[in-house]
This record gives C-alpha cells, structure tokens and sequence, in this order.
C-alpha cells in the first residue's frame, strides 16, 4: 500500500490508518469487521472495500477508485 500512495497517479489520494484494535466506534460507523480492510471513498461516498487483499493490482484498483 505505501508503494501505491507514492506513486505520482496517486498524489490525489489521502491514506488513513485506523488502529483496528482501539478505534472501535469508528469501525463500527464504518462497518469494518476484518482488519486488514481498505475502504475508498470520493467525497463522502464509498466507492470500493477490500478485505485482506495483498495482490498488487487489486489494491491498485482500490486507489484508483478514490479518484
């Protein structure tokens, strides 16, 4: 994931990290119930999620879909 925020097609995207152990409330208004899961949104909207992924182009298409 570090690798993808650094790439220059991603300079738009703002990568957050909750700590899935002490931020239950906000996993809960964000329905997450895996760690390991990557939500995109645009604006207020979600666009994508994915759980446990670590396939390189899957996760690409996660960034692209914050854009």
């Amino acid at each position: 994931m570090n690798r993808l925020s650094a790439e220059p097609a991603f300079a738009g995207v703002t990568v957050f990290q909750v700590d899935f152990d002490s931020s239950k409330d906000l996993l809960r208004e964000w329905k997450v119930s895996q760690q390991s899961t990557l939500l995109a949104f645009r604006g207020k909207a979600e666009k994508m999620r994915s759980t446990s992924e670590s396939d390189p182009e899957a996760l690409r298409k996660v960034f692209q879909a914050a854009l």
